[in-house]
């Protein structure tokens, strides 16, 4: 190759790449100015719903506008508002179709699409959005998906009944998970006679104490002669949930049970113990507590000279008035 077809070659491949280029940053351009546009829109979308959510005159209102950035301005103003005026933003999104719009999304092949589709039902929370959560939660292919639109449930307080979002997540068939856990606490203050009747089956510890540890959150002291009585199970675990239970409640009622697990076998009970004195503000305990300070386990040691200072805030402060007095 001569060199005058070397320099042709080279104008050309420079000339490509310089309309690469070009065309590179003409789509940056565009992207720029729709980006633009579409904060514009989104500016006067926010500002025509906040108006009517008010009652006043609306002016910008435009048919042209899609339902995507609506949607999306929706979502943003849903998180700002609260009570009525929120029920009435989203009466108005129903309104204007959306809620068609978010229940097709909710069909999407790609299950993004599905996720982003079932917290905007959430945020509607009409039966016909509770009805399509139920649906996602038990037939969609995908477990995060369903997962999500279990989550979304327990938001709105909708979920099942305990046994049956069991059974449909299959809690019991794998391992037990820290989304398990907070799906049961949320159903816990709805469905705590249901969390009892599971309690009475033919379970495995790990799946008690799952059990024992959602009865914390139902708030009501009905559930504490359960609480007393596993706390005498055989099973660590579930002796430590039975402690966490009893600290989530609060109820000084507990604190005899509760001090009584100060002198469990087993650090980690132990130490739940020190936490549900605290929570429940046990002062009768701080003997023990005192006592816990030379326990073996160090962790045992220092939760439980945190738990005095809680306790018995005012003994530093006295102790350092005292000395200041003799000096």
């Amino acid at each position: 190759m001569g060199p005058e077809q070397v320099l042709i070659w080279s104008a050309i491949v420079a000339s490509v790449m310089l309309a690469a280029f070009c065309v590179l940053l003409f789509r940056r351009w565009l992207q720029e100015r729709r980006k633009g546009e579409e904060r514009a829109l989104l500016a006067a979308i926010t500002r025509s719903y906040l108006r009517r959510v008010a009652g006043q005159l609306d002016t910008e209102y435009s048919p042209k506008w899609s339902d995507e950035l609506k949607l999306s301005a929706v979502s943003h103003i849903h998180l700002l508002l609260r009570g009525e005026e929120r029920n009435r933003l989203m009466q108005m999104a129903e309104l204007d179709g959306l809620l068609r719009k978010t229940l097709a999304r909710s069909r999407s092949r790609r299950a993004a699409r599905r996720l982003e589709a079932i917290r905007l039902l959430q945020q509607f929370g009409s039966e016909a959005c509770v009805a399509r959560l139920r649906e996602i939660f038990t037939r969609d292919r995908n477990a995060i998906v369903r997962m999500e639109a279990s989550f979304a449930l327990a938001a709105l307080h909708r979920l099942p009944p305990p046994r049956e979002t069991v059974r449909i997540l299959d809690m019991f068939g794998r391992k037990t998970n820290r989304l398990d856990s907070a799906l049961l606490r949320a159903s816990a203050k709805d469905y705590v006679e249901q969390l009892e009747l599971l309690l009475a089956d033919d379970l495995p510890d790990e799946k008690k104490a799952l059990l024992v540890d959602a009865l914390g959150w139902s708030e009501n002291p009905s559930v504490l002669p359960l609480l007393e009585k596993f706390s005498h199970h055989a099973n660590a675990e579930v002796r430590s949930a039975a402690l966490r239970a009893a600290g989530k409640l609060g109820l000084p009622k507990a604190g005899i049970w509760v001090q009584r697990l100060l002198a469990d076998p087993v650090p980690f009970v132990r130490l739940q113990a020190v936490n549900a004195c605290v929570s429940i503000g046990h002062h009768p305990s701080v003997p023990l507590l005192e006592k816990a300070r030379d326990d073996e386990d160090i962790w045992v040691r220092l939760r439980a000279e945190d738990a005095l200072d809680r306790l018995r805030p005012n003994t530093k402060t006295e102790a350092a008035s005292a000395q200041n007095d003799h000096g």
